[in-house]
C-alpha cells in the first residue's frame, strides 16, 4: 500500500558543472511528466568542476525510484542521495518578502520580525524588504503571521539540504 502513496522527496545530486547538465536533468523530469516542486543548483567544488543539484519532487515510491534510476544513468551524475530516506537531515530555504507596512501597523510588524528572527534588508517609508531562512514549515508559519500586512512580492530560493552524520554525497 505504501508504494501507492505520493510522498515528497529531496534528491541531492552531484553533477559536472558544465553547460547543458541542468537542461538534461530537468529534461528527464519534463520528458516523463514528473513535477519539480523546487530546484536549487550551486557549484560546490571549483577545482573538480562539480555542482550540487537539489530537487524536491513528489510521487509514489515506484515513480521516485524510477526518477532516481534514470538520473543515475545520466553521464554527468556522480552521486545521488534521496535525503528524505536518511534518518536525519537539515533542509532550509531563503525567502525575501516585500511588504507595504503602514505606520499604524508598524508596531505589530516589528513584533513579528523580532519574534521570528527575520532580518530587515530595506526599510524606507511604507516599503520594507525582509529576509528569512528556515524550513518550509517555518516559512509557511512566517507567511501566516504576515497575513495582516500587505505582502507585495516574495521570492524563495528553493530547498537546500544536507545529511547529518557520516552519510554524505560523494565528490
Amino acid at each position: 500500500m505504501s508504494n501507492l502513496i505520493n510522498t515528497k522527496h529531496i534528491l541531492s545530486i552531484m553533477v559536472d558543472n558544465e553547460p547543458g547538465v541542468l537542461a538534461r536533468v530537468v529534461g528527464l523530469f519534463s520528458g516523463r511528466g514528473y513535477n519539480i516542486e523546487s530546484l536549487s543548483v550551486s557549484e560546490v567544488d571549483s577545482d573538480k568542476f562539480l555542482s550540487r543539484v537539489t530537487i524536491v519532487t513528489s510521487g509514489t515510491k515506484i515513480i521516485v525510484d524510477q526518477i532516481k534510476a534514470q538520473l543515475k544513468k545520466l553521464i554527468p551524475v556522480h552521486d545521488l542521495i534521496d535525503i528524505t530516506e536518511l534518518d536525519s537531515f537539515i533542509g532550509k530555504e531563503l525567502i525575501l518578502i516585500k511588504l507595504n507596512v503602514k505606520s499604524i501597523t508598524k508596531k505589530g510588524f516589528e513584533d513579528v520580525i523580532h519574534k521570528t528572527k527575520t532580518n530587515i534588508l530595506f526599510d524606507k517609508g511604507n516599503e520594507v524588504i525582509i529576509q528569512f531562512s528556515g524550513s518550509p514549515s517555518e516559512i509557511r508559519s512566517l507567511l501566516n503571521k504576515l497575513k495582516p500586512f500587505k505582502i507585495i512580492e516574495q521570492t524563495r530560493s528553493g530547498l537546500v539540504s544536507m545529511a547529518l552524520g557520516t552519510k554524505y554525497i560523494k565528490k
